[in-house]
């Protein structure tokens, strides 16, 4: 960004000035991350540049410690809206100005609302192309002549006036042909389940744009094991669904290993129905089979942990019905015999579901509509 230039002319500059006055520089760190480490990053700045100017004083000058004067800023505002004036490409230009150039709110307020803004898509893009360009140092110096007889001729300090050097041209993007990816659907198993042999996965399909989304899920352990097979099983078929709406997510800075997706992501709510079979044993002590229906509400929370994977923590409560017969098999288990005594339907209100769920979200590549 033209750093080998502005330092030559610094320390021409500083051979040339007959007196210095007075250096202040100002440092600054680009708006993302968090704070205090813009702040101690913009002070750093400030130190290196100092210790830069103070070891190429030409020999035989002197210039005192005191009179280079630090002004560190942790969070370049004023250069982000100056980029965004200048250099940003994107359909929602004017909403980013309005929030930079707001007063009535805090600057990490304003860093949420521009996370928040067009599903983090805005922010992405800033962190890419607008923040790499907001960190660097200023250098302002200020010189004095001792009179008029020991002031130097115009000619021979014109080169020592540190021009205005251009930003670095960005190259144009065509956004009408960048590709993005869509989530279509995503694919989950719950691991609480899964860690108990208990078979099961679920679909989950957006139906109204990042908001409204339905889920499938299926469990089928259906396992006996024993004499013949027989002695303890452990069988359970459901099928179930669910109808949720997300919460508009606050975006987070994409890192390596991990991005943001534009579904399933953040807080949830929904409702739920099930239905299924089952048959449990073991040994003689508990012997039952029967149906059971459940429905109710859930809540829970998304977030991604990899490039690829999701994890999601929820709960469900509401009411079930259970229906069930008692058997008692016979001493080597290879007949079952009803014990009508034990039916009964078992009735519940409650939790119902406690789920830490990993998800694969399966996404398609799109082009991006091109932006005014």
């Amino acid at each position: 960004m033209g750093n080998a230039e502005k330092l030559r002319l610094i320390k021409n500059y500083l051979a040339k000035s007959p007196r210095i006055d007075s250096i202040t520089i100002y440092s600054y760190a680009s708006p993302e991350g968090p704070y205090s480490f813009n702040k101690k990053l913009a002070q750093e700045r400030g130190r290196t540049a100092k210790n830069y100017l103070l070891s190429h004083v030409p020999a035989g000058r002197n210039l005192a410690d005191s009179l280079i004067i630090l002004d560190p800023t942790a969070e370049n505002w004023v250069g982000l809206r100056e980029e965004v004036l200048e250099n940003y490409p994107l359909s929602d230009k004017q909403e980013v100005l309005n929030i930079l150039s707001r007063t009535d709110v805090s600057d990490a307020k304003r860093k949420i609302m521009l996370q928040r803004l067009n599903n983090g898509k805005s922010w992405e893009y800033m962190l890419k192309h607008l923040m790499p360009r907001l960190r660097y140092a200023t250098w302002i110096s200020v010189w004095v002549p001792i009179n008029k007889e020991q002031a130097l001729p115009l000619s021979s300090i014109q080169e020592t006036v540190l021009p205005t050097i251009p930003a670095p041209e960005i190259t144009p993007i065509d956004l009408s042909a960048a590709e993005d990816t869509k989530t279509i659907l995503a694919l989950k198993t719950n691991l609480l389940y899964d860690l108990a042999s208990w078979v099961n996965f679920s679909i989950e399909a957006p139906v109204y744009k990042d908001r409204i989304s339905v889920l499938y899920y299926h469990q089928f352990p259906w396992w006996r094991w024993g004499k013949a097979n027989n002695e303890f099983c452990m069988r359970f078929l459901s099928i179930g669904g669910e109808a949720r709406w997300w919460f508009k997510p606050m975006p987070r800075p994409a890192t390596p290993k991990r991005i943001k997706r534009d579904k399933f992501m953040g807080h949830f709510v929904g409702i739920y129905a099930e239905s299924g079979k089952w048959d449990f044993e073991r040994k003689h002590d508990i012997c039952y089979q029967g149906e059971h229906w459940s429905v109710g509400l859930s809540y829970g929370y998304a977030m991604p942990i990899s490039k690829r994977l999701n994890l999601e923590f929820s709960v469900s409560a509401g009411y079930a019905s259970i229906p069930h017969r008692g058997y008692e098999p016979s001493q080597d288990y290879s007949t079952l015999w009803h014990l009508p005594e034990k039916d009964g339907t078992w009735k519940y209100f409650g939790l119902t579901k406690a789920q830490i769920t990993l998800v694969c979200p399966i996404t398609l590549k799109v082009k991006k509509g091109a932006h005014p």
